[in-house]
């Protein structure tokens, strides 16, 4: 991974009594420590960085089992090159509001 890195998959999870469960099966399906964990305002974020769309997919795939999870919010494979071809899984951020 490069400091500048051309794809991003972003998990948001919320941080409840399943929080360190759902963590440890999000890194597993991830087969990877994220790049940047940051908690804020009750949410948890992770950031698993690529060079390559492949690999990005590859992870966002694998990561796709959890968004059924009510605790995950976010799932989104991000291209910082062209933020119109980014996809996102799932945003579950304003429902309910």
């Amino acid at each position: 991974m490069s400091p500048r890195s051309k794809f991003e998959v972003i998990v948001w999870v919320r941080k409840t009594g399943a929080f360190l469960a759902l963590r440890d099966e999000l890194i597993g399906l991830a087969a990877d420590e994220p790049d940047e964990v940051s908690e804020h305002d009750g949410m948890v974020d992770f950031h698993w960085r690529f060079d390559s769309f492949a690999k990005a997919e590859t992870v966002a795939a694998a990561l796709t089992e959890l968004r059924q999870r009510t605790e995950v919010v976010l799932l989104r494979l991000s291209n910082c090159d062209d933020p119109h071809s980014s996809f996102t899984f799932k945003d579950a951020r304003h429902v309910g509001r």
